[in-house]
């Protein structure tokens, strides 16, 4: 008489690989997942960092808490959040936002200056990628792009240097000098307490 202890173990086996499956199901997969090449942020907060998150069957992870670390990166100096944005700023340095429907994250991040340093992105506790620059229109960090920034960028014209490169085409040239012109007069905002004597005036500080 056969054993059929054989056909029971690739059952068993078949079951396991199933159950292994499953449980991917839904959870971020770095392979799978899309992350900009190259980490940009104006003080305007209208460079976008983008972010897709997806399982290992290549579908969307919905609602997943996708984190970009700066703490590596201290040339990097935040805004702070107003209330339209989509993104939490958890200080000193963790943006913070939930993937929609399609597995999206994208980060208006409202910020200044540069850095080359470890950028980590995360999804649900995940290491996806690692970055190693961040580059901003405001160059020197006084979340002000105005002249000083384009001399600065001036400088960088025909490098490799990555804090410079705002269109992550691996040189700094013309293309990042026009992006770099386009965002001239950006500046960080931050609304300033109301004082309970003026109330119903609110200010609003442009640096």
């Amino acid at each position: 008489m056969r054993s059929k202890r054989p056909g029971f173990t690739l059952l068993l086996a078949a079951l396991a690989l199933c159950s292994s499956a499953a449980t991917q199901a839904g959870v971020p997969n770095p392979a799978q997942c899309t992350i900009d090449p190259c980490v940009r942020v104006c003080p305007g907060g209208d460079m976008t960092f983008h972010v897709v998150v997806r399982d290992m069957f290549f579908n969307p992870v919905v609602g997943s808490s996708v984190a970009v670390d700066f703490s590596n990166c201290p040339g990097v100096v935040f805004c702070p959040t107003l209330p339209g944005d989509p993104y939490t700023f958890i200080p000193p340095a963790l943006v913070l936002m939930v993937s929609n429907a399609a597995g999206v994250a994208d980060f208006p991040i409202r910020a200044g200056g540069v850095c080359q340093g470890a950028i980590n992105v995360y999804a649900d506790g995940i290491n996806l990628a690692l970055r190693n620059a961040a580059s901003s229109p405001d160059q020197n960090g006084d979340l002000t792009v105005n002249a000083v920034d384009n001399g600065i960028l001036a400088g960088k014209l025909g490098s490799a240097n990555p804090t410079g490169d705002f269109n992550c085409s691996g040189l700094v040239e013309a293309g990042d000098t026009g992006i770099e012109i386009a965002h001239t007069g950006h500046s960080c905002q931050a609304v300033v307490p109301v004082n309970p004597k003026t109330w119903g005036t609110l200010k609003v500080l442009y640096r």
